[in-house]
């Protein structure tokens, strides 16, 4: 990778294994590009991870946590973990924190996220947590905690990643995935900044819904993990367009990526001029909180 190529990845994965339901272990541990003796280092040694991010010219990253006892067998617990794992290196890990939407102290638990990790991002897995992400509508459900916090995220400026798109892991609720929902979210929280993790893929129409959703609202953005790279052009072949929100991610680690080094190589490799490469790898991201 060139080294005057600057990279913020805003979706990266630690996940303590002993934390999740044994099916999950098994898939994940399956995927070809599990490596069982520096899995554990780096979930076990932050300087490791650190220090790989040193190697591939990575600024900094965003550490994925979220709850989701049904389906991935962790709850709060890993939210704790990935902010006590970062703690040492605040200028290069950022723990992003996570709610139960239907926690009586959902706020509460993000103030003390907050107040702990220095938490400033929130992340939403609806597919894994098992809700829609518009539930807070009345026509939906009305679930008013979830109303909640997304008002707290932009009473505070935090941006809420939303993750659409499948999942393989058992249990999962692919219909929650759907980034259609995002729309009632953007324009009931308009100063919210709403990233949508994974472009709906691989469901080509659901990239197509987010590609219409970056265009119509204004605070609306895009991060590209779980996309491969080289696929990027078939999933959002206009994607100049909206160069200026979209971030890049790489699911690191997680199934079928490599590592970030590899995803920035596919991305530098995409025919996207240097400008948007720019924008995507680390301008967008660098503005956005």
């Amino acid at each position: 990778m060139e080294k005057n190529v600057k990279v913020i990845d805003v979706h990266v994965h630690i996940t303590p294994l002993n934390l999740v339901k044994e099916d999950v272990r098994r898939v994940w541990t399956s995927d070809k590009f599990y490596n069982e003796n520096l899995y554990n280092s780096l979930v076990n040694n932050p300087s490791k991870l650190v220090e790989l991010l040193d190697e591939w010219n990575v600024e900094w990253i965003n550490l994925i946590s979220y709850v989701a006892k049904e389906v991935m067998g962790f709850g709060y617990e890993f939210v704790d973990f990935v902010g006590k794992y970062s703690l040492e290196y605040p200028d290069k890990l950022r723990p992003m924190m996570s709610v139960d939407p239907n926690d009586v102290r959902a706020i509460e638990r993000l103030e003390e996220f907050r107040s702990k990790y220095n938490c400033k991002w929130i992340k939403i897995h609806p597919v894994h947590s098992l809700f829609k992400p518009n539930s807070y509508r009345p026509e939906e459900g009305g679930v008013k905690i979830l109303q909640r916090i997304y008002e707290y995220a932009e009473e505070n400026k935090f941006p809420v990643t939303i993750h659409t798109g499948t999942s393989i892991f058992p249990r999962a609720r692919i219909k929650y995935g759907d980034p259609l929902y995002i729309d009632d979210i953007a324009n009931d929280f308009p100063r919210l900044k709403v990233v949508i993790a994974h472009g709906g893929r691989p469901i080509t129409a659901w990239a197509n819904t987010t590609f219409f959703l970056l265009r119509r609202h204004k605070n609306v953005y895009l991060d590209i993990s779980g996309i491969p790279p080289k696929n990027l052009l078939n999933y959002f072949p206009r994607i100049e367009d909206v160069a200026d929100k979209v971030m890049f991610g790489s699911d690191w680690y997680t199934l079928g990526v490599e590592n970030i080094k590899k995803n920035v190589e596919m991305l530098l490799e995409t025919g996207l001029n240097k400008e948007v490469i720019s924008k995507i790898l680390y301008e967008n991201a660098s503005k956005i909180i």
